[in-house]
């Protein structure tokens, strides 16, 4: 099958910058709320019960995350229709408007369906953004780095974001009708940046580019999956299940501890430096791709141990070294698993980028509610950590052979976007 389309040039500066600094708006605009989150929860339930408000927490983590389980996948296949462009700032306006009503929120149900519409309108961000790139970098080195550094650009805007959320909510913003309540500030802010990210987009991204022709997955009969790609789309979501887990359970467990918010900021901006650090060595041309697929087994078993001793664990230095192991292990597995399932699918890059995108925000969901739901019980409030580390050690054990079924994607590469032309059929 083959549709019309433009012969293809690689990113320009400008392109990639645009596309760069919307997935750092996303990711900021997710993690600048955080450290209002038990705010809001608190005002708007009228609840001073921690049990209550933790599990309050954990599913609205999760109701954000849980819409892209279906709409990434949507917007990866609307956008090999029309295009990445549209998709993206359409996606990006979206989430300027629900980050807005969010903030308005004035019942803890319209937060709930605020943050689900949110949710749903981040998730065009993620596989169109990287089927952009799939399809205009004809290099694999190149590419593989391209999509490390949309790894890095959200890992940043996950580190501003919770700090600057924690640092604007201590504003106080008067109108002259009324004072602005301090939890609704992060939102707010979030939303322009959101704003321009959609402008810079429309402006630099190329209109008419669309995607190339899709390649048949498979004989007529045969599986929809190529070899080994099961398997990595179930380790992104058990990754993304275990990261859900450890982002709830660290902020719950910030709250056990009476740790204040700018410690839980510090474990944060700890997580997410790391994490940039980490893929910065990983997507370097130190590393070759090739020789990326044996990092994902040690790095699970490591991201296990960090997670099973958190519990154990009462003092900022001590959490802020488990904090350190657990993201530099997330920050080498989730880019890596992106990459290798772009690599080896023959399917439209954009249908098939949506797909993971659905099996991430899958596992997030599940580890969100999970450990908010855990934490909810007094006696089980540490379990939640022990869970993801179990989750993180059958990962290690099941993907102890990856090796071998990504091998042979060195040497079946498909065509370079670039080098195709036009046709139609």
């Amino acid at each position: 099958m083959s549709v019309s389309m433009q012969a293809r040039l690689p990113t320009s500066r400008w392109s990639l910058g645009a596309v760069l600094a919307s997935a750092f708006v996303v990711a900021l605009g997710y993690g600048i709320v955080l450290p209002v989150l038990p705010m809001m929860v608190e005002r708007l339930a009228g609840s001073t019960d921690p049990a209550f408000n933790a599990r309050q927490i954990g599913l609205l983590t999760a109701a954000y995350v849980a819409a892209p389980v279906v709409a990434a996948f949507l917007w990866g296949k609307w956008s090999d229709l029309i295009g990445r462009r549209p998709v993206l700032v359409i996606g990006l306006i979206g989430f300027a408007v629900t980050l807005a009503a969010s903030a308005l929120a004035p019942s803890l149900l319209v937060l709930y369906i605020g943050r689900i519409l949110n949710g749903g309108f981040a998730a065009a961000m993620g596989p169109t953004a990287l089927a952009f790139i799939a399809d205009t970098e004809r290099e694999d080195d190149r590419r593989t780095r391209v999509f490390g550094w949309m790894s890095m650009a959200s890992i940043a805007g996950f580190l501003v974001g919770p700090m600057l959320g924690g640092l604007v909510a201590e504003l106080k913003l008067d109108l002259g009708v009324a004072a602005i309540p301090p939890q609704t500030i992060p939102f707010l802010l979030a939303s322009g940046l959101a704003v321009a990210a959609a402008l810079g987009v429309w402006s630099v991204l190329p209109g008419r580019m669309l995607p190339g022709p899709r390649v048949e997955t498979s004989k007529p009969g045969s599986s929809m999956f190529v070899s080994g790609e099961i398997r990595l789309l179930a380790l992104a979501a058990v990754t993304a299940a275990g990261l859900g887990a450890f982002e709830v359970g660290l902020t719950l467990r910030n709250v056990e501890l009476a740790m204040g918010p700018a410690a839980l900021g510090l474990m944060f901006a700890t997580c997410s430096v790391v994490m940039f650090a980490v893929q910065g060595l990983v997507f370097s041309p130190l590393v070759k791709p090739a020789a990326t697929r044996l990092l994902v087994a040690p790095a699970f078993l490591v991201m296990a141990i960090g997670l099973a001793v958190m519990p154990t664990l009462a003092g900022l230095t001590e959490m802020l070294l488990a904090v350190s192991v657990v993201s530099a292990s997330a920050g080498v597995i989730s880019p890596l698993l992106a990459y290798w399932v772009s690599r080896i699918s023959a399917r439209s890059q954009g249908m098939e980028l949506g797909i993971q995108s659905a099996a991430v925000s899958l596992g997030l969901s599940v580890g969100s509610a999970a450990a908010g739901l855990l934490f909810g019980s007094q006696r089980l409030e540490g379990a939640a950590f022990l869970v993801a580390a179990a989750a993180m050690g059958l990962a290690a054990i099941a993907s102890l052979n990856l090796p071998l079924p990504l091998a042979p994607a060195r040497h079946e590469a498909r065509p370079a976007p670039a080098d195709q032309t036009d046709a139609a059929v």
